[in-house]
């Protein structure tokens, strides 16, 4: 098919998949359930499922739809080594994002208790590497564990002093933090997991106090359903803060046109990426506004097959109405601006001269 803009980038891919099939049979025989499990069964397996390549897949779509780069993301239960590993292998295709794996694993096995700090010194040794461009999915958070269901339980200031650890680690080396919003609607992602996730106007603090740190809401809101309340927070903040950008890869046409209407927010301040390889399905709803819409529904069961995500958010955006040159700073230019990633050619994408070499 034609390219959607001149340089394509997904900024949220996922290229790892869970073998889950062994540890839900284990847990069947456990629990005495029978029939199909839904992702409630499977959010408390994620930590411990082994994950494998699914880059196949990835490379299949990524050459259907025109998509020239990926920026790959752990989480999870996913691991840092199979991206750094795509990296490697294809350079000129993925660039990856630094996830705390070690510490995750170390704390659901029991092993340890949770300190961010612990999360930090992995986070750093990870990026002197030079092998990740960003930290993310998500600010660190302790993992949901029995144990630890009310660990932040509306503790602003605690979960705020942790934040500050990240964006102090990203001025050192220069690279943005992800900030997760938004549920797909199947995994119960508990506001005592992950509090930011809810108050996208927490954010407001960490990018006031750390200017010269770019700042990227995964999803910008908007991760599954059509409910609309944590989109409005994010363009809220967005609109106020110049180092702050939305990822809006799961938005439907309408939702891009809200944030292009926006005073300070528009073309500028929004990145592509969709959530490729998470298992969210898109649902149809005929005559329902929008009619369209990403959302993990428990009684469909765990999705087996590789949904097509890509697919359906390149059409949303195409039937934007807007300039190619806004179209280009969405679909890569700014991602390009971002993430520090090479390009052949300056003064490509509006806004930018210096983006390229």
């Amino acid at each position: 098919m034609d390219k959607a803009g001149r340089f394509v980038i997904d900024t949220h891919v996922h290229a790892q998949r869970h073998a889950a099939g062994h540890s839900l049979k284990e847990k069947q025989k456990s629990t005495g359930k029978k029939g199909e499990f839904d992702y409630i069964d499977l959010d408390s397996q994620l930590p411990t499922i082994t994950t494998y390549d699914n880059s196949p897949r990835l490379l299949y779509d990524m050459d259907r739809y025109g998509v020239d780069m990926c920026i790959l993301q752990s989480a999870f239960g996913m691991n840092n080594d199979i991206n750094v590993d795509l990296v490697k292998r294809y350079p000129d295709k993925f660039r990856a994002m630094a996830f705390a794996k070690t510490t995750m694993d170390a704390i659901v096995a029991g092993e340890k208790e949770w300190d961010m700090k612990d999360a930090i010194e992995e986070l750093d040794g990870l990026l002197s590497t030079g092998m990740f461009c960003a930290i993310g999915e998500g600010a660190p958070a302790i993992p949901e564990t029995a144990a630890n269901l009310r660990r932040y339980s509306y503790n602003m200031s605690h979960r705020m002093d942790e934040l500050r650890l990240v964006m102090d680690l990203a001025r050192k080396h220069k690279v943005p933090v992800t900030m997760h919003t938004g549920t797909g609607g199947g995994y119960p992602i508990t506001h005592s997991r992950w509090p930011e996730d809810w108050h996208p106007y927490w954010i407001m603090d960490l990018a006031a106090e750390y200017p010269d740190v770019t700042i990227v809401f995964s999803h910008g809101g908007m991760q599954g359903g059509y409910i609309t309340d944590l989109v409005e927070q994010c363009l809220n903040v967005a609109s106020n803060f110049n180092n702050v950008y939305l990822e809006t890869g799961l938005y439907w046409t309408d939702l891009y046109y809200r944030a292009l209407r926006y005073p300070n927010v528009g073309p500028e301040k929004l990145v592509w990426g969709t959530d490729w390889g998470a298992s969210l399905p898109v649902q149809t709803r005929i005559g329902q506004n929008p009619q369209t819409f990403a959302m993990q529904v428990h009684n469909q069961g765990i999705i087996k097959h590789q949904c097509d995500i890509m697919g359906w958010s390149l059409r949303q955006i195409e039937r934007l109405d807007i300039s190619q040159d806004d179209m280009n700073l969405i679909l890569g230019g700014n991602a390009l601006n971002i993430f520090k990633i090479e390009y052949p050619l300056t003064r490509m994408f509006k806004g930018l001269p210096n983006v390229g070499r």
